[in-house]
């Protein structure tokens, strides 16, 4: 599998396939919505965030959006995860795990101090996270009030 930064038409794809994901990722929490999506990827594209993508020979099997993160409570650079995301034929495979060192080494030579990322209650990719080394560190709560 042949990991690499993608190029600008790949990232345009790219872009729309991560809109399309938001449900699954979420665990149903954000709905996929193009101009949500939109909203919420391009500043970060803009921002200095890219993708890194898993090839099987010319075919996109996963990706990594990463970039940096804009949290003012971080007193070191801190790098994202933004989105990680394997195709279901290609899961269970270590393709995820393999995008997920690439973005660090990636985040470390850039000169960022640690990495964090964010994961919905439920997603799978949480236990693969905690295997890699990542810990909770907060909670996020919310209430509907409507």
């Amino acid at each position: 599998m042949k990991i690499r930064k993608a190029t600008q038409n790949e990232t345009n794809s790219l872009l729309h396939m991560t809109i399309n994901t938001m449900n699954e990722s979420s665990m149903g929490t954000v709905k996929n919505d193009f101009h949500t999506g939109m909203n919420m990827f391009v500043p970060l594209l803009n921002s200095g965030a890219y993708y890194l993508i898993a090839l099987d020979k010319q075919t996109i099997a996963g990706w990594v959006l990463l970039g940096p993160d804009f949290n003012p409570m971080n007193t070191r650079k801190t790098g994202s995860i933004i989105a990680l995301y394997v195709f279901p034929q290609y899961r269970k495979a270590g393709i995820g795990k393999q995008l997920m060192n690439k973005a660090m080494q990636e985040l470390k030579s850039e000169g960022y101090h640690k990495v964090q990322l964010n994961v919905f209650t439920g997603n799978p990719a949480k236990s693969l996270y905690k295997r890699l080394g990542f810990k909770e560190i907060s909670s996020i709560m919310e209430m509907d009030i409507n």
